[in-house]
């Protein structure tokens, strides 16, 4: 019988389904959480998605659709996935808006914070400006400067925009008025009267797969709301290079990409302020931080060449845009802070984790992985800094796992095996039933699976083990963690030969560049003092797991330090301080950057990081005992 892969992004889930089935059959097999109040009827509008890519390979939208959606939204490719029916064999993509969810995915937001003295590049001030006569007749704009100059010594010049509004706002406010000055070189708003509410500045991290960002009181320093969201790009690719290629494929997909990131910034922009019941126009400074290609897009600057040999960034120092400019809707006076890069794959998100964990003035030599997609590695200490990037792919983001998903309601997080009777129990997030593995579950597996003897070092299944939980389908061995009457799908939650091949890739490009950078170093294992674990995944993947399988260098686990999302830490630290901002430049720049395709020892590397933990076990002796004895 004809079947079609269907995948559901932006969890990356993925399943084949028989031809002549709906969109929403195919998500409830995968667990997905899309509402359909009227049971697939039709009724109830819902259950809206986007078809991202196999659009005719879709029934025709039907009576029910066109009285849901408008004609604008059919145009771009919104259907209901209860009406959308699978016509034949071919690959459809398609994207789960966030307005069409139950659950919610789990999102980091805190991390390791450096506390910073207040100096934020805005600040408010109240002017009576002296009032024109006949005799003193000098223009209003000057003469509202020299009132400024007057009280603070500052000569400053005036954004265009608030120009326009200076005649207006001094006599509204019968010539007293209060200005927001930028860097104590440009007025970038003013407004009638005295306006004595709390300033606010917004900081955003940029991930390949999230967003996260900060609205923060400048006054104060605290924080006034979190909010959260799945990267929008993501139909457009899971990775960077995916992004980049689709980039490269047409003239105006740059905007495409750069509009859609900047509508997910003003969306969690606006659910910050009405949080805290605040108009977006009343944000008058903005920091932003993610990776070298994330930070391109954002800007608008073509990332094409980050991917192309030897791989430059296009802008590797700060900037400071105009909001308006960028479409970001915080007041339009304002500037956009975004931090400097370190090479074409170390962006502006390294900058900021070394910020947080002030790694660039350790005594010891110390490591930090900030785990992702996209994984960066600093090695080093107040005398020498170096940087790598590794292609650790979104395996622990659950993609390319066949029941792998990100860390969302349903997922199992926690997996052990009893080393006895070699069954397996699991938790799952918002402990519900489980409907797929997210990241930390993944590695929990594995390495709970290789304790057991149930694969090898060399990560193949031990096909000799009678045991009912292994069991090959069409193409290879696959071991079940939960069987189908546990599941929330009516299916079996497998792992098979090939998730731990892709494990095995992801883990091994972690550690690949950690040992390079070691070497380059002259470093050890013995001599690392600490190892800051950084991201989302690496907060909640248990540390033991983790070493087990060898994703980092061998070192006791009470020297592992969890940090959390540090790169949003950094962000925050540079809205709230100018120093910051002049230290983040600093340390940008001491941070050498080490290509890993160039080092001659680069695969050879990598082909013994596949084995668990590693084929050189000398660098391995705690868990390679720990392995034989179990």
């Amino acid at each position: 019988m004809a079947r079609s892969k269907v995948v559901f992004q932006p969890e990356g889930k993925r399943l084949e389904i028989t031809v002549g089935r709906t969109l929403l059959e195919a998500a409830k097999e995968t667990g997905l959480d899309i509402q359909s109040l009227c049971g697939g009827r039709g009724i109830c509008g819902k259950c809206r998605i986007i078809l991202r890519d196999g659009m005719n390979h879709i029934s025709q939208v039907s009576d029910a659709e066109r009285r849901s959606l408008s004609e604008s939204e059919m145009k771009n490719g919104f259907r209901l996935a209860c009406q959308a029916v699978i016509k034949d064999q071919r690959t459809i993509v398609v994207e789960v808006p966030m307005q069409s969810r139950v659950g919610q995915q789990r999102i980091l937001l805190k991390g390791l914070e450096k506390q910073v003295k207040l100096m934020p590049s805005v600040r408010k001030l109240v002017i009576n400006v002296k009032k024109p006569s006949l005799k003193d007749a000098k223009s209003d704009a000057d003469r509202l400067l020299d009132t400024i100059k007057d009280q603070t010594v500052q000569e400053l010049k005036i954004d265009y925009e608030t120009l326009r509004e200076i005649p207006h706002a001094v006599r509204e406010g019968d010539w007293t008025v209060t200005v927001i000055a930028w860097m104590n070189r440009e007025l970038v708003s003013i407004k009638p009267g005295e306006h004595l509410r709390d300033l606010y500045g917004f900081a955003v991290d940029i991930g390949t797969t999230k967003l996260a960002a900060y609205l923060v009181n400048l006054n104060t320093g605290a924080i006034a709301a979190t909010v959260s969201m799945m990267n929008p790009q993501i139909p457009y690719g899971e990775d960077v290079i995916s992004r980049i290629s689709y980039i490269m494929k047409a003239e105006n997909n740059l905007e495409e990409l750069h509009d859609v990131i900047v509508a997910g910034v003003n969306s969690l922009l606006n659910e910050a302020c009405e949080k805290v019941g605040i108009q977006t126009e009343e944000v008058y400074d903005l920091t932003v931080v993610g990776n070298t290609a994330m930070h391109h897009i954002f800007l608008g600057i073509p990332p094409n060449y980050v991917a192309l040999s030897p791989y430059p960034a296009a802008l590797q120092s700060s900037a400071d845009v105009k909001a308006r400019e960028l479409g970001v809707q915080i007041n339009s006076g304002a500037y956009i802070h975004v931090l400097p890069t370190i090479a074409g794959f170390v962006g502006a998100d390294a900058v900021a984790d070394a910020l947080a964990t002030e790694i660039y003035e350790l005594e010891g030599i110390n490591t930090l992985i900030d785990i992702g997609t996209n994984t960066e590695i600093i090695l080093g200490n107040g005398n020498r800094l170096m940087a790598c990037s590794c292609a650790s792919g979104p395996a622990f983001e659950g993609a390319h796992i066949k029941h792998g998903m990100r860390a969302a309601t349903g997922a199992i997080e926690n997996v052990w095996i009893d080393p006895q009777t070699l069954e397996v129990g699991y938790k799952t997030i918002d402990d519900v039933k489980p409907s797929g593995l997210c990241g930390s579950g993944i590695v929990d597996t594995v390495a709970e699976m290789l304790k057991a003897k149930i694969v090898s070092l060399e990560g193949s299944f031990n096909s000799g083990l009678a045991l009912s939980r292994i069991r090959r389908n069409e193409k290879t061995l696959e071991f079940v963690i939960a069987p189908k009457g546990e599941t929330s799908t009516g299916n079996d939650i497998v792992i098979t030969q090939s998730d731990i091949r892709e494990v095995q890739l992801a883990k091994a490009a972690i550690y690949t560049g950690a040992s390079i950078l070691m070497k380059h170093m002259v470093v050890e294992p013995q001599d690392i003092q600490e190892i800051f674990i950084a991201g989302a995944f690496g907060n909640y993947v248990d540390p033991q797991s983790a070493k087990t399988i060898g994703m980092f260098p061998d070192v006791p686990l009470q020297n592992v330090r969890f940090v959390g999302n540090t790169a949003g830490s950094g962000a925050r630290m540079a809205l709230l301080s100018t120093d910051v901002r002049a230290l983040a430049e600093e340390v940008a720049e001491r941070i050498e950057y080490l290509e890993l395709g160039v080092d001659p020892d680069f695969q050879k590397e990598f082909l013994k990081a596949t084995y668990f933990p590693h084929k050189e076990v000398e660098r391995f002796p705690n868990v390679m005992k720990s392995l034989r004895r179990n």
